[in-house]
């Protein structure tokens, strides 16, 4: 897989850009997750948000992720899948609504963390099966006052 600079290289190259000259992000973004999943043989779903720039709350997780959510994972086959997941958090009930989903649909998830999961998100990849993250990847902590959660079983959260 290329680093971070060669794929901005490849989004200035005159050939991969749209008609109207912007680059086309979701073209290269298709690209790797599809050769991602050649290589893991697995569905892999994007959960990415630009809040280091200071994208605020809309980079969040809220109950309106959810509809995203189910859209990507409608004609996905389980029963694994992968994530890549980088976020800021959010909202915990937002989170845990996603997670349940998720797990009526696959029983072998596993997170990947390229760099930052935080809060809602840090709960998100804990409800996975694995985690994977690099040497710099961090998951950040959660507000025990915003959620009590007693685990229970893999994907479940008890109240």
């Amino acid at each position: 897989m290329p680093s971070w600079g060669e794929i901005l290289v490849e989004l200035q190259d005159p050939a991969t850009r749209l008609p109207n000259g912007s680059p086309d992000f979701d073209g290269v973004r298709k690209k790797y997750l599809s050769a991602l999943r050649t290589l893991t043989g697995r569905p892999t779903i994007l959960y990415y948000t630009d809040w280091l720039s200071g994208g605020g709350a809309a980079s969040s997780i809220t109950l309106e992720d959810m509809q995203g959510m189910m859209e990507v994972c409608k004609d996905l086959e389980g029963p694994s899948l992968d994530i890549i997941l980088h976020s800021p958090g959010g909202s915990p009930e937002a989170a845990a609504s996603i997670v349940r989903y998720m797990r009526t649909k696959f029983t072998d998830v596993r997170a990947f963390v390229p760099l930052a999961a935080m809060s809602a998100a840090t709960m998100w990849a804990l409800s996975c099966d694995r985690i994977v993250m690099g040497k710099h990847s961090q998951l950040g902590p959660i507000d025990p006052q915003m959620v009590s959660a007693q685990w229970t079983a893999p994907g479940e959260f008890k109240r």
